[in-house]
């Protein structure tokens, strides 16, 4: 009983709003989840308080940690510093706010943080909303459907730089190793296509940093 009473008051103490209905979402295609299911997870608030009593999914459409407890879902809106993800057979994933602000996010966004060092690496996954004029409408409906994106940040010195997902450019982000980071590139015969390669790359860009 205690243990119930501790959550619906740690509800009311951090704002935490009824989620919107799945029906607002009925007139545009996709899915804005990260992640289909619920997840066990840890939420660590900005008072230093952490919880683990909660299922959690992360809304990539509005960039919004959804709480799910006794059956009731709610959207975290503020007081939260971050949350980790336990995905069934699959690696834990680590959500972070606070970063400095970008003209594509703000202080309060979450980023996923994939390598951690004196460069951090961030992902940003995103849905862009795409419509699409079809040649016969009804009533002048203009069809919309979700699109799947993702950002990758270094995160250096106080300051987030957007990554190119381009093998080409993006030795440029990276100042005085841009040769040796090209170099790793193109050995490996990285796409960047994937987490794991800009992982790689940011990895191998914090060994240079300490090899100095």
């Amino acid at each position: 009983m205690k243990h119930i009473a501790w959550c619906l008051l740690l509800l009311s103490q951090c704002a935490l709003g009824q989620i919107a209905k799945e029906d607002d979402l009925n007139d545009i295609s996709g899915n804005p989840y990260l992640l289909k299911d619920w997840c066990e997870g840890v939420v660590r608030f900005t008072s230093g308080r952490t919880v683990n009593q909660f299922k959690l999914k992360f809304d990539c459409l509005k960039n919004m940690l959804l709480m799910q407890f006794n059956g009731s879902a709610f959207a975290a809106e503020s007081k939260v510093q971050e949350f980790v993800m336990y995905p069934k057979n699959k690696d834990s994933l680590l959500f972070r706010r606070g970063f400095p602000q970008t003209d594509k996010t703000s202080e309060s966004t979450y980023f996923q943080l994939l390598w951690q060092g004196k460069a951090s690496l961030l992902r940003l996954p995103a849905r862009n909303i795409i419509e699409e004029k079809q040649i016969v409408t009804v009533n002048g409906r203009i069809s919309r459907r979700m699109e799947e994106v993702e950002y990758y940040y270094l995160y250096q010195n106080g300051a987030l730089t957007l990554l190119p997902a381009d093998r080409v450019a993006l030795p440029e982000q990276f100042s005085d190793k841009k040769q040796p980071v090209a170099e790793f590139i193109a050995a490996h015969q990285l796409k960047m296509h994937s987490p794991d390669d800009f992982v790689q790359v940011v990895k191998k860009y914090n060994e240079l940093l300490a090899g100095q």
